[in-house]
């Protein structure tokens, strides 16, 4: 393990203390980034306006892009040197750090508390949790499988995983301790884990079996197995704390989990194959998005659809801003973003001319609170 030692002073100091003389994007709930590999660049979505305001030209392909509005900066991870870029969102030139590593970052995930981020190379089955601020690795683990990704506790001081070839849920915390609870048998279809708002309480759907597990993360317990529909995807919460909302990708519907007693509140059709939940406008509504690109607009009180729209191209992870007013929606087949107003359920504009390789928005202080 080698501690990262080549950031020169005066550029550290540039990338963790903001200046409001020159601040540009560093509006963590105004801004959106998006990565283009064919491009090598990260375009930046003005949600405030609907609109690209700028392009940032990367030397190196981007892999994936994670956004601290702590550090009012950007993680870039790039997959083909074995390193990530840091980039300043309060420098007026945007200034770009090099921050080489010893693993190649398949994927990357941000700590809740924005100042920690989860490197994972799944060649070599490799996690890492690197400090800027200490410019150290904070924790080193060996032997992680997972096809999913990984998901931080609260606090930032746990990190959570599935294997779905073995059908384990898993642990580690920065002191080193790890668990393991088996689920399932493996290649069940095990979905990355949601957590409760509060928390205390981890949602992973079993496709094969049709249910949802919850797990009890202070005693990594099983809770409960809740039966939903066929095939279920990851859970996503509502900010209110009130449901999990399971899309079911082998029967068009959606079903609504209480969090507070574990027992379905309804199960309504939807969308061909959905996929990706996002609440939104005060958790009054969510949208269902499906694998062929449409979307559906769910009352989340009464369990009904109320608007269906077309996107003409698969689509990705949407995300919903941090007033749960905007919903932006990427659409790499048109090279487009959707936006939709998520009080009234409307369709509003788009941005179009992007690359068609574009991947999810990420956004610093968003409405999605569980994963």
């Amino acid at each position: 393990m080698k501690t990262i030692s080549i950031l020169s002073t005066g550029l550290l100091l540039s990338l963790l203390i903001s200046s409001a003389a020159f601040a540009r994007f560093d509006d963590g709930a105004r801004y959106a980034f998006i990565a283009s590999a064919s491009n090598k660049s990260i375009i930046i979505i003005d949600l405030q306006e609907r609109s690209l305001v700028h392009t940032i030209e990367l030397k190196q392909v981007p892999t994936s892009v994670m956004v601290s509005a702590r550090l009012k900066a950007l993680v870039i991870a790039h997959a083909a040197d074995d390193s990530l870029t840091l980039v300043d969102l309060s420098s007026a030139d945007l200034t770009q750090i090099a921050y080489p590593l010893d693993l190649t970052p398949s994927t990357i995930e941000m700590s809740p508390v924005g100042e920690t981020v989860a490197v994972f190379d799944k060649d070599a089955g490799k996690l890492e949790v690197h400090a800027f601020r200490r410019r150290s690795v904070l924790l080193a683990v060996e032997d992680v499988q997972t096809e999913s990704g990984f998901t931080f506790s609260s606090d930032g001081a746990m990190i959570f995983w599935v294997d779905d070839g073995n059908g384990t849920f898993n642990a580690v915390d920065l002191w080193s301790k790890r668990k393991s609870i088996a689920l399932a048998q493996p290649w069940s279809g095990l979905s990355a884990i949601s957590r409760s708002i509060d928390g205390r309480v981890a949602f992973i759907s079993e496709a094969s079996a049709a249910v949802v597990h919850m797990i009890d993360l202070s005693t990594f317990a099983p809770l409960l197995k809740v039966n939903v529909g066929k095939s279920p995807g990851r859970p996503w919460g509502t900010t209110d704390g009130r449901y999990m909302l399971v899309p079911n990708n082998g029967d068009r519907t959606l079903t609504a989990i209480s969090t507070a007693s574990g027992a379905p509140a309804y199960t309504v059709a939807t969308v061909d194959h959905p996929l990706f939940i996002n609440p939104g406008w005060l958790d009054s509504t969510a949208a269902a998005v499906g694998e062929f690109g449409e979307v559906a607009f769910i009352d989340i009180d009464n369990g009904s659809v109320t608007h269906h729209y077309e996107l003409e191209g698969a689509a990705l992870d949407g995300i919903v801003t941090s007033d749960s007013r905007l919903l932006a929606i990427p659409v790499p087949d048109k090279g487009t973003v959707e936006f939709f107003d998520m009080r009234s359920r409307a369709r509003l504009s788009s941005i179009s001319g992007l690359p068609p390789d574009i991947g999810p928005p990420v956004l610093a202080i968003s409405n999605n609170l569980c994963h």
